[in-house]
């Protein structure tokens, strides 16, 4: 008779348990810029992000901090600003541009385990005036 209850409670701990073991191993691990690339190295494919429309004089932010998420396919999501110089100004171009991003996993990285991270960019009125 104990063996069956033991059996029964050992089963019903089991069920309740895996979920949260399984839930735990697909969470994104959170790295900094440096450590995320041991992980994920940017794709040599090109993108093309879309570049917001100017609608009279938009003020862009200069410096964008963007956190995202990339899964295990390699791409992003849950892309957020996190900062962004000056305060106010449009980032809408460092937020498309993460979004575009895709992502190849490292030699280290065969499981392809999610990761959250973050990167700095600049914005470069120059380059952004040759663009069409």
């Amino acid at each position: 008779m104990r063996s069956k209850t033991l059996c029964s409670m050992i089963l019903a701990l089991s069920t309740v348990v895996s979920p949260i073991v399984f839930a735990a191993d697909n969470q994104p691990l959170e790295l900094g810029p440096t450590e995320a690339l041991n992980y994920w190295k940017p794709s040599a494919t090109p993108f093309h992000p879309r570049m917001p429309t100017r609608s009279g004089k938009v003020d862009f932010a200069q410096e964008v901090t963007v956190g995202y998420t990339v899964t295990k396919r390699g791409r992003t999501k849950d892309v957020q600003i996190i900062d962004s110089k000056p305060v106010g100004a449009s980032t809408e171009w460092a937020l498309n541009a993460v979004r575009a991003m895709r992502f190849e996993p490292t030699e280290s990285n065969q499981a392809r385990q999610p990761i959250r991270s973050q990167v700095s960019t600049r914005w470069n009125s120059s380059t952004a005036a040759e663009q069409p």
